[in-house]
């Protein structure tokens, strides 16, 4: 009988020992883990810090507490900008290490800034000028227009940039060099583009959200004459509705 009670007790002495041993290494891993995201994100704040100052940006950064999303880290920043007397920002939801293509440019001049316009440092500050700018502005008009003599009520147009295209980055580069002698120095004269200056450049996606879209107004059916050249996507608000693609040359 003592026999046995001997065993329990070493047995219950092994099993506190493993369990000792297991919170050990559990806390020393998350010492660890929180050791390694304390580096990372100071070396990520750094690395983005430098670069918009190296790259002539004026404007301020804010970042955001790091958050852990399963076994990765989300490390998030906003920029802000005086831009015309009034304060503009831009939100960054993922931020990471800068890579060697980024690292080892400043983008400090206009055909830099173009050529890598797609870059996530930069890609908001430019989508933002062509979506406000009053020639996509007129071009959405346009577009609702359009459709509207057709039987849609257009809620939405969005656009993206055409993807390695000489004709769009060299038009880029134009625009950026005469603000910037233009003494255009808040966003590095940026938000003075006008998509107007682009129309004529093929290769710009276009997709426009409809508040309703039936079978009848498949892409091939509508009249799009009056639009510039380019990809498009219609798709609709309405639940499980189709989307419909069509190009114009």
């Amino acid at each position: 009988m003592n026999k046995f009670k001997s065993i329990r007790v070493t047995i219950k002495r092994w099993l506190r020992y493993l369990l000792l041993a297991f919170a050990t290494v559990v806390a020393l891993l998350i010492c660890f883990l929180f050791y390694f995201t304390n580096q990372e994100e100071k070396e990520i704040q750094e690395q983005i810090s430098g670069f918009y100052q190296e790259a002539g940006f004026k404007g301020d950064l804010s970042f955001k507490a790091a958050q852990l999303h399963g076994m990765s880290t989300k490390y998030a920043y906003s920029y802000q900008e005086r831009v015309e007397g009034k304060m503009v920002q831009f939100d960054f939801p993922y931020a990471t290490h800068l890579s060697k293509e980024e690292g080892g440019k400043n983008y400090d001049t206009a055909e830099e800034l173009a050529y890598h316009s797609k870059s996530w440092l930069v890609a908001p500050f430019f989508e933002r000028a062509f979506a406000e700018s009053q020639g996509f502005q007129k071009l959405t008009q346009e577009i609702k227009e359009e459709f509207r003599k057709q039987g849609l009520e257009v809620s939405e147009v969005r656009l993206q940039f055409p993807i390695d295209n000489p004709d769009f980055e060299n038009q880029l580069a134009t625009d950026l060099l005469a603000a910037e002698k233009a003494g255009e120095t808040d966003l590095r004269g940026i938000l003075t583009l006008d998509y107007a200056n682009y129309r004529q450049i093929k290769g710009f996606s276009f997709t426009i959200t409809v508040t309703s879209l039936s079978k009848e107004f498949e892409g091939k059916r509508l009249d799009v004459s009056g639009l510039p050249s380019g990809n498009y996507v219609i798709e609709s608000n309405s639940p499980k509705a189709e989307s419909y693609s069509f190009e114009i040359e």
